[in-house]
């Protein structure tokens, strides 16, 4: 919860007023006041003597540490109504700072200098009411807050402060020329606003209370005539239409009656306090001199609302600073970040998607590899089937043929027929031992098996006398070629065995 401190002090005595905001509500904690003169005749506090009381006006009251918004009085600073070249808004503070080094009496460079503008267009000639505050002054209330415990945040026009207070309590909105008469301990601070604009304002002198001295009393009316007269002068004939006197109860009353009939203007009592959301302390009774805090509750409604403040010596106005490029190249840069992350992520889900595809052609690849094979080995069982089939004679035709060739038993015997395909030759081989008589059998049995194109191997009789009457043995291949034999050659062996 933001919480506030406004501040204001001159040789005779130090305001305060302490505020808080929750949300949009404001609530004013505190007002009070502590005297300032000193207690030997003819001395004057210093800075140090200040700050020290103003620490402990601070300490009774129990404030604490806060942001502190500092009051500044006419009588401090110097002040020009001036009329520049048209200008826009934005060009304004460079030209009034110009023009005001040629028509202040002693503004310097390094002085903090804010103006008000008193009209809006940008075509015509334009009219300001500029401020400014030397430097060492500026020092010195920095030491006397330093003193205190404090630090600025910002140091405003204090006629300004209680302008604004009146502009937002007022319902009557209509653009009238009121005079605003804040009486405080020996002067009078004279603020002319039209339209909640500050056209005109100067602080008077007086010798004494208005309130109870009549000598001060006529002082003010003859103070708020030459404040009429000088605006009349200014606006060209216009008149001050109402004087609005800051402050409470009958004395105020009295004296708003007294200028009404002097002055032949309408006057009217302003309570600063009135509509105001209060804590307990100021709800139970509120400072003596309600009027004196204008000011102050002002100041901390514009800044609790975040309100600009007319006249600011920390922040003054200023050219506005080109616009900077800074935002832009973040937000470029944030979105070219932006598309690479995308970029990246999708290239990412594509890789991953291509190697999820992969992956899962790879299994279907090694499951079709694995069933190629399994069909390659049943290829190569049909095809050595094939071969087989090719090669394979009818066996029993050449058996058949075989023996008609054969002499008659009584000369010739057959024993261990053999009929096979062999891996790398060139067809089917047929081997058997055969038993014969005499030799000459022997070879009329080679020259009938060589008929119709068979390849017999040699036929070499050998004498062998385990099978009387039989005396010769022989041994026999013969490789049958004839029609319905395949030359191709067989891949696997086949075999049938005939005994006789």
């Amino acid at each position: 919860m933001p919480r506030l401190l406004a501040l204001e002090w001159s040789e005779t005595e130090a305001r305060f007023a302490v505020a808080s905001s929750h949300g949009d509500e404001v609530t004013v904690e505190q007002a009070f006041s502590v005297p300032m003169r000193p207690e030997q005749s003819g001395a004057e506090p210093g800075p140090a003597d200040v700050g020290q009381r103003i620490a402990a006006a601070l300490a009774e009251h129990k404030t604490g540490r806060i942001d502190t918004l500092v009051g500044i009085g006419r009588s401090n600073i110097e002040l020009r109504q001036l009329t520049v070249p048209p200008a826009p808004d934005e060009e304004l503070p460079e030209i009034v700072r110009f023009t005001a080094m040629r028509e202040f009496n002693a503004l310097e460079e390094d002085w903090p200098l804010d103006f008000l503008p008193i009209d809006d267009l940008p075509d015509q000639p334009r009219t300001v009411l500029a401020a400014a505050i030397s430097l060492e002054m500026v020092e010195q209330i920095q030491r006397t807050c330093h003193t205190a415990g404090l630090k600025p945040r910002r140091l405003i026009l204090r006629p300004c402060g209680a302008a604004s207070l009146f502009c937002r309590q007022q319902v009557d909105g209509r653009p009238r020329a009121r005079l605003l008469v804040d009486l405080l301990v020996d002067e009078a601070d004279l603020t002319v606003i039209i339209d909640r604009k500050v056209i005109f304002l100067r602080t008077a002198r007086l010798p004494g209370d208005p309130l109870t001295d009549d000598e001060a009393a006529q002082a003010l009316l003859a103070e708020l005539r030459r404040t009429m007269a000088a605006v009349q002068n200014q606006l060209g004939g216009r008149k001050v239409e109402e004087i609005v006197l800051f402050g409470t109860g009958k004395q105020h009353a009295a004296l708003a009656e007294l200028i009404d009939g002097r002055l032949a203007t309408p006057a009217e009592v302003f309570d600063p306090f009135a509509g105001l959301r209060l804590g307990p302390e100021l709800q139970e009774v509120l400072p003596e001199h309600p009027g004196r805090f204008a000011p102050l509750l002002g100041m901390l409604l514009d800044e609790l609302h975040h309100s600009p403040h007319a006249v600011d010596f920390l922040h003054p106005r200023r050219r506005p600073e080109p616009p900077s490029r800074r935002n832009t190249y973040i937000a470029a840069g944030a979105g070219a970040l932006a598309l690479l992350v995308m970029l990246v992520v999708a290239s990412r889900l594509w890789c991953h998607s291509l190697d999820d595809k992969q992956a899962e052609r790879q299994a279907t690849l090694t499951d079709y590899d694995r069933q190629l094979a399994m069909l390659a080995k049943d290829v190569k069982g049909v095809e050595d089937i094939e071969a087989w089939r090719a090669g394979d004679p009818m066996w029993l035709d050449e058996l058949r043929g075989l023996v008609k060739k054969l002499p008659p038993a009584e000369q010739a015997m057959l024993r261990d027929f053999r009929g096979e395909v062999k891996t790398g030759q060139r067809g089917p081989e047929i081997s058997f031992q055969g038993f014969a008589t005499k030799t000459e059998i022997t070879e009329d049995l080679g020259k009938a098996l060589r008929e119709k194109g068979r390849q017999v191997g040699s036929i070499l009789p050998k004498p062998n006398t385990s099978q009387p009457p039989y005396q010769y043995e022989v041994n026999v291949t013969i490789t049958p070629l004839g029609p319905g034999v395949s030359l191709v050659p067989a891949t696997s062996a086949s075999s049938t065995e005939v005994r006789r």
